[in-house]
């Protein structure tokens, strides 16, 4: 019952009567579904939440303090680039559906006054918090919704933003309607409160005074803009406004919020901290390391002059034939003997040696977990929920905090891999979106003569042309080779750049490195094409 067409057509109306006109100050990203605007209009300040939250999807004026991250989020800046300091001109809902648009007026970088539109989509799991420019391309979302055979409509950046679409009538621009079930926007309880108490008339019911209420009944909470009879009781709580009673509810009776990919994209990102904090550490180490290698030649220098050295003294000055013959002083031990002294210098500089190589080890390998993590964070981007399973099965092999943690993944390998593929021309095209897609595609799929694409020098998907029965002297045209680079080059961390350089060659000079994690090669005889990422260019054959 709770946000229904009906509701959302009164929380627009509440909004255009304090925050129509207002300008926004701060944007904060608490949570990874979640954006508070901080609002000024009229001299009065307003905090406005918009959750894409899976399970509770909301927006609404707080007054709730919120304890925003260190670091601001992707989306938190995006959001900061764009449309911080413009002007909401425009609030308003689509149709009678539980989405809400907010036109912003703003200035772009070249000092040019533009439109941008902010868009909630309160609708379950697939809600979203979407920004879109004035061309009706979309900048980015809080949650991109890659191409799936599931999905008719893609939330991913640059591609055209699509209203969600209903054969239904919005009440509001009618006058009277006789099938409830045409009505756009009406829930199941509602439709049983107005043949019960409205005689089926719609319109005697979507006139009611807004009396914000939270009901308890059959020990459940819920709540509605109107006092509905089919719920009265004493036990019921009104409030003066919408975002009044959804502050209280939220706050007091729905606290818990379960997010996907986000938690482990959060999860991952913490990884790379600590990772690159242990990386500055063993570079802090290696630099010692070299510096204490100046003891092997100060040993030699002790050796020569030893018999200079007596014991008591803490310090002698030799003459440094290695460097100039200029004068060099060497400390030592005024308590050892010289033989001690010198044993002590030298056994300096090997450990010195010792630990260049193993600090360079230590270096490599972190280096390799950083980049590994890196790729995951990146494929996680594009992963639906069952690529978000491939994603926690790697994780599983390869860091040790997640081998208990996705054990059940862990234990048994799924036997089937669904990659992603369509037919064109005369060809067949894969895209391989993680690491395990691109293992099995790459190494067991693809074929000697098949073609291999890849963004240069950058994580990003596999994408295979599979040739017409493997035939050697198989060229590729030009609208094959330029669409194969769309995918690559869009499913990769270059996805939002332009000129993305993609490599292309056959499988059978491809290679994979042994003992790296993930699914790294190394290829010869390639080819090399600029492309700008253009989903336009791919959305229809991703449909397929």
């Amino acid at each position: 019952m709770s946000v229904d067409g009906i509701f959302t057509h009164y929380l627009v109306k509440e909004f255009n009567d304090c925050i129509y006109k207002a300008k926004i100050n701060k944007i904060y990203q608490p949570n990874p579904l979640e954006i508070v605007m901080q609002l000024r209009n009229q001299n009065k300040t307003y905090q406005l939440l918009l959750s894409a939250s899976l399970d509770a999807s909301r927006i609404y004026l707080t007054n709730q303090n919120f304890v925003n991250p260190a670091t601001p989020g992707n989306f938190c800046m995006l959001l900061r680039k764009y449309i911080e300091r413009g002007i909401i001109t425009s609030i308003k809902q689509f149709e009678n559906d539980r989405l809400i648009e907010f036109v912003i007026n703003t200035f772009n970088e070249l000092g040019d006054n533009v439109n941008y539109r902010l868009i909630l989509e309160l609708m379950g799991r697939n809600s979203n918090v979407i920004l879109i420019n004035d061309e009706n391309k979309i900048i980015d979302a809080i949650r991109k919704l890659p191409p799936s055979d599931n999905n008719l409509r893609f939330i991913i950046p640059k591609a055209n933003y699509e209203y969600p679409t209903q054969d239904k009538i919005n009440p509001f621009n009618v006058d009277d309607i006789i099938n409830l079930d045409m009505v756009q926007g009406l829930s199941k309880n509602l439709h049983h409160e107005i043949n019960s108490y409205h005689d089926g008339k719609i319109k005697s019911f979507i006139d009611n005074k807004v009396i914000p209420t939270i009901y308890t009944y059959n020990n459940k909470v819920d709540f509605y803009c109107f006092d509905l009879l089919t719920y009265k009781n004493d036990d019921n709580i009104h409030f003066n406004t919408l975002s009044e009673m959804l502050d209280y509810y939220y706050n007091t009776y729905k606290k818990t919020i379960n997010y996907t990919n986000t938690d482990l994209i959060k999860q991952v990102k913490r990884l790379i901290n600590h990772q690159t904090t242990k990386l500055g550490n063993l570079e802090d180490d290696l630099f010692k390391a070299n510096d204490n290698l100046k003891y092997k030649d100060l040993g030699v220098l002790l050796q020569a002059n030893l018999y200079m050295l007596k014991k008591g003294m803490t310090e002698i000055t030799v003459y440094d034939f290695l460097n100039n013959n200029e004068e060099i002083t060497i400390k030592v031990d005024k308590d050892l003997d010289p033989s001690k002294n010198l044993s002590n210098i030298f056994s300096k500089g090997k450990k010195a040696s010792n630990a260049i190589i193993e600090v360079n080890k230590q270096i490599a390998k972190t280096k390799e977990e950083i980049r590994y993590l890196e790729d995951v964070l990146s494929m996680l981007e594009f992963a639906t929920v069952s690529e978000l399973e491939e994603i926690k099965y790697d994780l599983s092999l390869n860091i040790p905090q997640y081998k208990n943690k996705y054990k059940k993944n862990n234990n048994k390998k799924k036997n089937k891999i669904d990659i992603q593929h369509f037919n064109f021309e005369d060809v067949t095209i894969w895209i391989g979106k993680n690491n395990i897609q691109n293992e099995h595609l790459t190494h067991k799929v693809a074929r000697n003569n098949d073609y291999w694409f890849h963004v240069k020098d950058s994580s990003g998907a596999h994408v295979v042309v599979s040739v017409p029965n493997n035939n050697p002297e198989y060229k590729l045209t030009e609208s094959i080779i330029r669409l194969a680079s769309h995918l690559a080059s869009y499913f990769s961390k270059s996805g939002l750049s332009s000129s993305v350089p993609v490599d292309y060659t056959k499988i059978k000079y491809i290679k994979k490195i042994p003992g790296t994690k993930g699914c790294h090669v190394t290829y010869t005889n390639q080819q090399t094409i600029y492309i700008d990422p253009d989903y336009d260019v791919v959305k229809n054959y991703l449909r397929k």
